[in-house]
């Protein structure tokens, strides 16, 4: 009978888990004007005031009482390319106008991200420690029959795609809800990846019932991370009616490192997710340069082709394609991503402190 409530806790967070990661709501790729402004980390930034503002909680009582904690899961996403695409709707014209702005990472490598994941895990286990928590040793974890299932249902690290790489310390597989969230952008992301997306989504409410599992076994609160970095904000400028009415197509971009969002899925006694409630926008010196792609002599050929055929037909109809580079100086770039990075986590450790 003690255990309803638990377990009642555990299937609403799974659920609302579940359907989030299959929504895309635990993950913003590129910002889109209806989503939170940003807020910038910068030297008038108090990680110390904004703890207590810049997290959403899923359960109240997540922090209640969380002396004893283990870290079965811990990953960053790093998105590597975006796009964004805008048209109008041909009425005030004589024909439609659309324009694509694609964005690709350069300047760092898989080897970066890594040792951004690898350094931030070890920083957050020594930061709950310092804040009085016990953190349980990696090779009481591994002995956990619930963790060997739950290690067993992951991938090896890293994750990759055409526009995004997933890292989490040496040795640590991704599995579960971590898993479920990777995926880089959703700019043009199709109907069957939407519904490939949130079966796994739903898949990983299997796993949440073996994170379960393991934290009854080790008498610890099980506290899984995942964070996502993202490169350039990228903004649909004739989203809406009057928009789509303009003549002119265009999109607009940032270039400035963000973490875009950030889950800490905590399982105790009553469950809970904190969430990122605002992107944490970073130092744009991270980028030693911004530049237009150098399109191969095929590329080129078919853009030409592509207007030719246009101008034939007389539909009036104007198509531009923008593709950029965002140069990452490797040093900086390490520094001020794991610094905002960190940021992130030592706000959540002072909530976990506190208890609230």
């Amino acid at each position: 009978m003690k255990q309803r409530r638990p377990l009642a806790a555990l299937s609403r967070t799974l659920t609302t888990l579940a359907t989030c990661a299959s929504l895309g709501c635990l993950a913003w790729p590129a910002l889109a004007a209806d989503k939170p402004e940003p807020v910038v980390l910068d030297a008038n930034f108090k990680a110390s005031e904004q703890a207590g503002k810049m997290f959403s909680v899923a359960e109240g009582k997540a922090l209640k009482d969380v002396k004893r904690v283990a870290v079965p899961l811990f990953s960053v996403e790093f998105v590597t390319a975006d796009a964004q695409r805008a048209e109008t709707s041909g009425f005030a014209a004589a024909g439609r106008a659309s324009a694509t702005t694609a964005y690709t990472l350069k300047g760092v490598e898989e080897a970066d991200f890594q040792a951004i994941t690898t350094t931030l895990y070890e920083r957050f286990l020594a930061d709950l420690k310092d804040a009085g928590i016990e953190v349980l040793p990696h090779e009481q974890l591994a002995a956990s029959p619930s963790y060997k299932k739950l290690a067993a249902s992951g991938v090896p690290s890293p994750i990759k795609s055409n526009s995004a790489i997933t890292t989490a310390p040496p040795g640590m597989p991704i599995y579960g809800m971590n898993k479920a969230q990777t995926g880089g952008t959703s700019s043009g992301a199709s109907l069957l990846g939407a519904f490939a997306q949130m079966g796994a989504g739903f898949g990983a409410v299997s796993s949440g019932m073996d994170t379960y599992t393991l934290q009854q076994e080790l008498g610890a609160a099980v506290i899984s991370v995942h964070m996502k970095v993202i490169f350039v904000q990228l903004t649909n400028n004739n989203k809406g009616f009057l928009g789509r009415m303009s003549s002119t197509a265009s999109v607009g971009s940032t270039v400035q490192p963000t973490v875009a969002s950030a889950t800490f899925n905590i399982m105790s006694a009553t469950g809970g997710v904190l969430t990122l409630a605002q992107p944490l926008a970073l130092d744009a010196a991270a980028f030693s340069a911004v530049r237009k792609k150098e399109s191969s002599t095929g590329e080129k050929v078919g853009l030409v082709a592509v207007a030719v055929l246009g101008a034939l037909i007389g539909s009036g109809s104007t198509s531009s394609r923008d593709d950029m580079e965002a140069v990452a100086d490797p040093v900086k770039y390490r520094d001020i991503v794991g610094g905002g990075l960190g940021t992130v986590t030592q706000m959540f450790v002072q909530r976990l402190k506190a208890g609230e």
